[in-house]
């Protein structure tokens, strides 16, 4: 048992919603397919609410401090939060598109607070979506470094909000699916804390009432603790993690365990009672001789109809929950027929002289006379409560074909927590917090350029958005319509799809200008061979978004997939749709499995089918009563309340058994059926009584549970219970009274059973085994005085040749995480005018974006804007691009324009620098320097919070070095290589720079190095861009 409990320690958590689906479901292996295909993520998203506007100064400055504190935690990707103060406002101008923060600077008027409103409201793709239709509010949206340690991040999160200082009239509400799943963990562990104590308070009292013996109290909290505990050392051994509904297993192995032991000392004080001169001992042995069949066969029965669940429900928190619940009640029967008695005979608990005396005298206190009562009460109307049965059972089956599925993952919490509360704030004021994502699939590489398909994905969007509850969809349709308005003068006659595919293209490499190579990871893959569109909902209850799902699937099946191109629904909403969908039919199947192995156990063991199909009728006409209620105050078939039904019939038939086992007995004794009526009711219907009230209160307290599916399901199952004990008391014993069946009367009913005293309930426990490694590792010291001084360093690094005037072919790869590759050939022309360093850069291939040429003067002047040109060979025309910031990534690839600028130099005035090391790298021996921004302003616009690299003194260029977000999380590694001399200049010919944290890597090989070539000052002109790369 100690090794067993021992293993608690190592219990996990699921509490994802995907947990509700089989690992191999196809919707489920389909979906992380997509996840790795587009990134997709669940992020923690902060709503931040205004009294009236957004667009104040307060307002703007809150989003701007919310911003600074999300950027500042831990497993927050500083590169991956979305606000108004990260976004880029992107508009057209009479010299092309420029791309500029909505703003940048603390906001000082109102004035400035309205241009910004502005620029949102010429903002299509933000509208709905990041800020509030009503303008009262807006989104930031923060992406995790790591999922796993999402529980973290969001009580990380909440803590900063709450500590945040904030205007007046601004609230904070943080939500979000990332949010749901890392509350759902925490709070799944206090209300478990709250409700498996006070369960077993109420049991102690209710054990205490019925003997005021401190002796039963001791032994049923005995059986109690290791039944649950043995339970949930055996999950977690065997690797089964804590789902949310598993915090209902505690509670109803609770009310099981106590049962046994309930029955077993209720024979055991009135066997002490009549027979006062019996050893303990002896009582004892007798009282088990009397109880071990009884409580045999309704453990076996138990396990059988806890066993029908394993074994119908196809989502795994209800089939382990159905599994381990009977391996509970197996450790409870285990307990209860052997460590139970040994203990009673240590304790020798006496019977209290009270008790003792009315047993005697034939008294009856309150619960017996009430039972008493209710004896009576079936003898006298046997026949009405029959025909009440049979309306009961009609309506029932009646009710049965009317129940409604439903099920919505935030109604998990308690509508008073803050979550909940925040889910309604951004649902009524955003387009939703419910996501769809449709798929688009194409045959060949680029066939999202297609005009044919993207027609087709702007009418599918168009249709989406006229369903109910879908309030918006976003995707590749939307940005390019923005930078085809954009880049034709901001005219929003020119908010459409371009009708030029080479455009498209272009208009791609357009946006990469400055755009980090992961910009459009959620809306397009590497190939432009998959789009996703995402549609937003603002309600996630099934009963709403079924019609959604199943009319979208038609639309795609009827008039959107062809031999082309064809699309697939997946995302949260999907996924939910495709495990609740199947809820009702898994129900029913659960109840059929469960009733029919309850049946062939209690026909075996009682030896007689219709014993068998008596012990049916209680839990049968329960649940249709169950049923009829559940249509009549329009409770829904959800994660709560489906599996009662298997739940019900594995703790209804116990008092069935009991009454078909002491009846029959007592029959044989007294061979008069009101005199078997008449000693039934005030012995074991009064410890049914009991049984009753330690499973029903046990289960009334998960009706305090602020898990709203376990509240459901405390409740229903509690009312279940109480019937099945009302219809096991008045319809069953009515039925033998009036009909009068063989299993009651024949004598040989009693000896001619199925000896069980050898059978135990069989556990297979399989073994997990696991290893540990680890790796030493170890780093020389080096004596920092024997190292140059770093700025000497950098002097001799920024004073390497790199000539006044170049050019050379450069060939780029770049490959995502999943190992595509993109390949672009170019060639490039660089010369200084001064100070001023011209550089630009013509496309060769691929042929969609060929001759497509980018410019830029880089001016010396830190406060004056650089120039930049693309132009687009499919509009003839040459486009201003805005000034980048440094540290944006140049052209889709993974190196920052200050690396590109720079070229393996140093800024001196941005950084601090350190002497590190001497180290050996590839063979060559290198001086390791270290980089650090000498402020956080200097860190922010380079997107670095520090440098390492590592300098080959024979020619002082760098060989490697590594960055470091402003987090100081790991960011990227460049490597070089093919270092040689060309025309008596050192050349660096391959460089490759890989992103840790988005697994995109970007390689450049240089070649036909020139140095010497005079180059026309006219090419590093707009007007020569049309003309192409000179020859």
């Amino acid at each position: 048992m100690a090794l067993v409990i021992s293993q608690i320690t190592s219990l996990t958590k699921d509490t994802r919603a995907d947990a509700f689906l089989a690992d191999d479901n196809s919707a489920l292996v389909y979906r992380e397919k997509v996840k790795k295909i587009f990134g997709l993520s669940d992020p923690l998203v902060i709503a931040v609410v205004a009294k009236d506007s957004i667009f104040t100064p307060e307002g703007l400055n809150a989003v701007q401090a919310v911003t600074d504190v999300v950027m500042d935690l831990n497993n927050i990707d500083p590169d991956g939060i979305t606000s108004l103060a990260t976004e880029n406002n992107i508009f057209g101008t009479q010299e092309g598109m420029e791309v500029e923060p909505f703003y940048e600077y603390e906001i000082e008027s109102q004035a400035e607070a309205l241009a910004v409103r502005d620029a949102i409201r010429d903002f299509p793709l933000y509208q709905g979506s990041l800020v509030a239709q009503d303008e009262s509010a807006t989104l930031v949206v923060a992406e995790l470094l790591d999922e796993k340690l999402v529980e973290q991040s969001y009580d990380d999160m909440v803590i900063a909000m709450n500590e945040l200082t904030l205007p007046q009239g601004i609230q904070l509400y943080v939500a979000g699916e990332g949010a749901v799943s890392g509350y759902l963990g925490s709070y799944i562990d206090a209300d478990a804390k709250r409700l498996n104590p006070l369960a077993g308070v109420i049991i102690t009292l209710i054990v205490f009432i019925a003997f005021v013996r401190f002796g039963p109290i001791i032994m049923g909290n005995l059986v109690i603790a290791a039944s649950v505990l043995m339970t949930i050392g055996v999950m977690a051994f065997v690797g089964v993690p804590f789902y949310v509904i598993t915090n209902a297993l505690p509670v109803i192995l609770i009310g099981i365990s106590v049962a046994d032991s309930i029955h077993i000392y209720s024979e055991y004080f009135e066997r002490r009672a009549l027979y006062p001169n019996e050893s303990i001992k002896e009582s004892i042995i007798q009282t088990m001789m009397e109880m071990w069949r009884p409580i045999t066969l309704t453990t076996l029965t138990t396990v059988a109809g806890f066993m029908g669940l394993y074994f119908a429900a196809y989502m795994p928190p209800f089939k382990f929950f159905g599994l381990f619940t009977a391996v509970g009640v197996s450790v409870a029967w285990f307990y209860s027929l052997v460590v139970l008695p040994a203990a009673m005979s240590l304790i020798k608990t006496e019977v209290r002289p009270g008790f003792a005396a009315k047993v005697r005298s034939q008294k009856h206190d309150m619960t017996a006379r009430f039972m008493v009562f209710l004896g009576r009460i079936t003898v006298r109307f046997a026949k009405s409560i029959l025909a009440l049965s049979l309306v009961i059972f009609v309506l029932g089956l009646f009710a049965a074909s009317h129940l409604v599925v439903d099920e919505e993952r935030i109604k998990t919490f308690h509508p008073s927590e803050a979550l909940y509360v925040a889910d309604e704030v951004i649902n009524s004021r955003f387009d939703g917090s419910n996501y769809l994502d449709i798929v688009v699939n194409t045959q060949d590489i680029e066939g999202i350029f297609d005009l044919e398909v993207l027609a087709k994905m702007e009418a599918l969007q168009v249709y989406a958005e006229g369903l109910d509850y879908v309030e918006g969809s976003t995707s590749l349709i939307d940005y390019l319509k923005q930078m085809n308005r954009s880049l034709n003068d901001g005219d929003k006659a020119f908010y459409r799809l371009p009708q030029d595919q080479d455009l498209i293209a272009q208009f791609f490499l357009l946006y990469s200008a400055s755009a980090e190579p992961t910009d459009f990871e959620e809306e397009v893959d590497y190939d432009y061979q998959r789009a996703n569109i995402r549609l937003t909902l603002n309600n996630g209850s099934y009963v709403n978004t079924k019609e959604v799902v199943e009319d979208l699937q038609s639309y795609l099946d009827k008039q959107f997939n062809d031999d082309k191109v064809n699309a697939t629904l997946t995302g949260r909403v999907t996924l939910n749709y495709h495990w609740i969908k199947d809820l009702g039919e898994s129900h029913f199947f659960g109840m059929g499995i469960a009733l029919l192995l309850v049946l062939i156990v209690s026909s075996l063991l009682l030896k007689s089918p219709v014993a068998g199909f008596y012990t049916l009728i209680p839990v049968a006409m329960s649940i249709l009563l169950v049923y009829s209620s559940m249509v009549l105050f329009s409770i829904s078939l959800g994660i709560g309340t489906s599996m009662f039904a298997a739940v019900a019939i594995g703790l209804g038939v116990d008092f069935a058994i009991h009454t078909i086992e002491r009846m029959r007995a007592l029959y044989q004794v007294e061979k008069d059926m009101k005199k078997t009526f008449a000693r039934f009711y005030p012995s074991t219907g009064r410890a049914l009584l009991f049984n009753l009230l330690a499973i029903a209160l046990g289960f009334g307290v998960l009706i305090s549970s602020k898990v709203v599916p376990l509240n459901n399901f405390g409740a229903i199952v509690a009312i279940s219970v109480v019937t099945s004990f009302l219809f096991s008391l008045t319809l069953l014993p009515a039925l033998i009274m009036l009909f009068r069946p063989k299993f009651i009367l024949q004598e040989k009913a009693v000896k001619s059973g199925v000896r069980l005293s050898n059978a135990t309930p069989l556990l297979l426990v399989g073994v997990v085994g696991a290893g540990l490694f680890y790796q030493d590792k170890a780093q020389a010291s080096q004596d920092d005085t024997a190292l140059p001084d770093a700025n000497w360093i950098v002097e001799q690094i920024n004073h390497v040749e790199e000539g006044r005037q170049s050019s050379s072919k450069l060939s780029m790869t770049l490959i995502d995480r999943r190992g595509k590759v993109r390949q672009r050939e170019t060639v490039s022309f660089r010369q200084y005018v001064g100070l001023e360093k011209q550089t630009v850069l013509y496309y060769l291939s691929p042929r969609n974006v060929k001759n497509t040429a980018f410019l830029i003067h880089d001016f010396p002047e830190a406060e004056r804007d650089d120039d930049q040109w693309l132009y687009l060979p499919a509009l003839r025309k040459a486009r201003r691009i805005s000034a980048s910031d440094r540290g944006d990534y140049f052209l889709g690839t993974d190196f920052s324009y200050e690396d590109i600028k720079k070229e393996g130099k140093f800024e001196t005035a941005d950084f601090k620098f350190k002497t590190l090391a001497k180290e050996t790298l590839n063979g060559v021996e290198t001086i390791k320097l270290e980089a650090m921004p000498i402020d956080k302003k200097t860190s922010r616009e380079l997107g670095y919070g520090r440098q390492e690299v590592w300098v080959d003194p024979s020619n002082w260029i760098i060989q490697k070095a590594e960055y470091w977000d402003i987090k100081m999380n790991p960011l990227k590694t460049l490597t070089i290589s093919d270092i040689r001399k060309v025309e008596g200049i050192w050349t660096r010919h391959n460089l490759k720079m890989v992103n840790h944290k988005t697994g995109h890597s970007s390689e450049f090989i240089f070649s036909d190095m020139n140095y010497s070539k005079k180059i026309k000052n006219s090419v590093f002109t707009r007007q020569a861009l049309s003309r192409g790369a000179p020859k």
